[in-house]
C-alpha cells in the first residue's frame, strides 16, 4: 500500500509515504519464533525498535536476511545452533514485552540505560503464575534471567489495558499447546488474534496510524487538504475517531482488507473543535497519540480537561509528568492530577523542549507552528526514521520553520 497526500489543491503531484506500523512488524517477526516456514514481510518498519525485534530473533537461531528497502526473508526452517545466551533489546520495551514467553531457558536479557529503568512486573506476573522461573533487578526492572520454564495453564484477567501482555500470553499458549484464558476488561489491540487466523507467506504490513497522526496533524494546524493510505484497526484509530468528535471533514475513497487488517484510503478536509471534556474511554485507544493530543489541544484557547493518562506513566518515558512540565516551559497554563490533565490556555512562547529519551516527545513538539529547540533528535529512530526527510525536505514542500 502506498500513502498519498497534497498540498495546496488536488493537482499537485502526489507523494509517496511509506510506514509500515510497528506494532504489526513487531508481531510477524516474532511469530518466526514458533513457526518453521519462510516468510517474505513488505513495507516492514526498518526502526531501531524493529532491528531490535529482528536481532533477537537472529541471537535465537533464526536466520534473517535484511531489511533491505523495506523488504525482510525469515527462514525457520533450518535453525541455527545457539552459541550466545545473552540477548540485548536495546531501548525496544514492545521486543521484551512480546518476546519474554519465546525466550528460551537459561537466558539472560538486558536493555539500555533507559530500557533498565522501566519495570516489567506487568508481564512478569502472568509468566510467574504460568510457571516460569525468572529473576530481575529490584522493581522488576531488567537485566531478566529466564531460569526454567514450566506451562502449567492459566485463567487471567487482564487487569491492565495492555495488548502487549494479552500478545505474549497467546504466543505462549500457541508454543506450548496449553490453554491460556484471557479475559479483557477493556478490549485491547488485536493484532496477534488476527494474524494467527490468517498467517500467509507473504505478509505486507500496512501503514501505521500512529506515525500517519503527525502528518495529519501538521496539515491540519497548517489548514490543508490531504489523502492518506492506512491501516483501520478499531483499536488503532482512536486518534481519528477523537478527531471526528471534532467536526472533521472526511470522504473514504477506497476501503478492502488485507492480511485480514482493514485499509482505507481517505481524504481529509478541515475540522472544527467542539469537546472540552474527553473521558478515560475515548482515551485508551489512543494512549500512543496522547503528546501528539495535547500539542494540538494548545493551539485553542479553551479550558479542556483529559481524563484517564495513568498509562502514559509506563511508556518510554513518564509521558505525563514530562509533557507536564514541558507545556508549562512553553507559557501553557496547565494542571495535573493522578491520571489527568486541565489544559486551561496561555500564551504560547519559544522556549527550550526536552524529550528525554521519548521519540513521541520530540515528534509532538517538532510540528507545532512555533519555533522550538528539542533535545535528542536521536529518539525518532526508533519508530519513525523518515521524519525529518517528511518534514523538513525541500521537494515535499513541508517546511516545519518558516
Amino acid at each position: 500500500m502506498k500513502s498519498y497526500f497534497k498540498k495546496k489543491n488536488f493537482f499537485i503531484k502526489k507523494k509517496k509515504i511509506k510506514i509500515g506500523d510497528k506494532s504489526i512488524s513487531h508481531r510477524f517477526i516474532l511469530y518466526s519464533l514458533i513457526n518453521n516456514k519462510i516468510i517474505e514481510i513488505f513495507n516492514l518498519l526498518e526502526s531501531n525498535d524493529i532491528f531490535c525485534t529482528i536481532s533477537l530473533c537472529k541471537n535465537l537461531s533464526i536466520n534473517i536476511y535484511g531489511p533491505i528497502n523495506n523488504y525482510l526473508v525469515i527462514n525457520s526452517l533450518k535453525k541455527k545452533k545457539i552459541k550466545n545466551k545473552i540477548n540485548f533489546i536495546g531501548n525496544s520495551g514492545t521486543t521484551i514485552r512480546l518476546s519474554l514467553s519465546l525466550i528460551l531457558e537459561n537466558n539472560f536479557i538486558i536493555g539500555d540505560k533507559s530500557l533498565n529503568k522501566r519495570t516489567m512486573y506487568r508481564v512478569i506476573k502472568p509468566l510467574c503464575l504460568i510457571g516460569y522461573v525468572i529473576q530481575c533487578k529490584k522493581n522488576f526492572f531488567t537485566p531478566i534471567i529466564i531460569f526454567k520454564k514450566n506451562n502449567f495453564g492459566l485463567k487471567y484477567n487482564l487487569v491492565n489495558i495492555s495488548s502487549q501482555i494479552k500478545s505474549c500470553l497467546i504466543l505462549n499458549s500457541i508454543n506450548s499447546f496449553l490453554n491460556i484464558y484471557i479475559k479483557e476488561l477493556k478490549k485491547t489491540r488485536d493484532h496477534t488474534e488476527r494474524k494467527i487466523i490468517n498467517y500467509k507467506n507473504n505478509v505486507f504490513i500496512p501503514n501505521d496510524f500512529s506515525s500517519i497522526s503527525f502528518i495529519i496533524n501538521f496539515l491540519l494546524i497548517n489548514k490543508n487538504i490531504l489523502f492518506l493510505n492506512f491501516n483501520f484497526n478499531k483499536f488503532r484509530i482512536g486518534y481519528f475517531d477523537f478527531l471526528t468528535k471534532f467536526n472533521l471533514k472526511f470522504y473514504f475513497f477506497k476501503k478492502k482488507i488485507i492480511n485480514n487488517e482493514h485499509n482505507i484510503k481517505i481524504i481529509i478536509f478541515k475540522l472544527k473543535i467542539k469537546n472540552t471534556i474527553f473521558f478515560s474511554n475515548m482515551i485508551s485507544r489512543m494512549i500512543d497519540e496522547i503528546p501528539l493530543l495535547l500539542t494540538f489541544l494548545i493551539n485553542y484557547k479553551k479550558k479542556i480537561k483529559i481524563y484517564g493518562l495513568e498509562e502514559l506513566k509506563y511508556k518510554e518515558s513518564n509521558r505525563l509528568l514530562n509533557m507536564y512540565n514541558n507545556l508549562l516551559f512553553l507559557g501553557i497554563k496547565i494542571l495535573i492530577k493522578k491520571n489527568y490533565l486541565i489544559l486551561k490556555g496561555g500564551n504560547f512562547h519559544s522556549n527550550f523542549i526536552f524529550s528525554k529519551n521519548d521519540h513521541r516527545l520530540f515528534m509532538s513538539f517538532y510540528i507545532c507552528k512555533k519555533k522550538l529547540k528539542i533535545s535528542n533528535l536521536e529518539n525518532i529512530l526508533s519508530s519513525f526514521p523518515n521524519f525529518i526527510f517528511i518534514f523538513n525536505n525541500k521537494k515535499n514542500n513541508f517546511y516545519v520553520y518558516k
